[in-house]
């Protein structure tokens, strides 16, 4: 299994920056564009979740965990250490009328599974994608 770590500071910028980073690095494996459209889609709402909450809009420290178990999945943990969500969120769609609320649920809809975990001073968002065979470069 491969793996890589990533860190920025929480700013919009930089964790839209970090997002693409990523699945740049994960298009060395990856020749599935939908996958890796999904995966932008995820880590960009994970990464604005910790720019826009977790540290009241200041900045804080931001840390992707990446696991590429090939040829089964992509295994993500999006840390931070500001105020979390706490461990029972669910991750249900917004009402038709709220601005914002969607990232979460867009979020589990494009993976195969995703939890918020607290560990010590920890806020980790794991997130699971499932990978077919046929998504892989050789």
């Amino acid at each position: 299994m491969n793996s890589f770590i990533l860190k920025t500071r929480s700013h919009p910028a930089e964790s839209r920056q970090m997002a693409r980073n990523i699945v740049e690095r994960l298009s060395v494996d990856l020749n599935d564009s939908d996958v890796l459209h999904d995966l932008d889609i995820i880590l960009t709402e994970a990464c604005a979740n910790v720019a826009r909450h977790a540290y009241g809009g200041r900045a804080g420290d931001l840390e992707v965990r990446v696991y590429v178990d090939k040829p089964r999945q992509i295994e993500m943990e999006v840390i931070d250490w500001g105020k979390g969500f706490g461990e029972n969120v669910t991750f249900t769609n917004a009402s038709p009328e709220s601005e914002c609320g969607r990232g979460l649920y867009l979020i589990s809809r494009l993976s195969d599974f995703c939890e918020i975990r607290v560990v010590g001073e920890k806020n980790i968002m794991y997130i699971r994608k499932k990978v077919g065979k046929m998504s892989w470069k050789n």
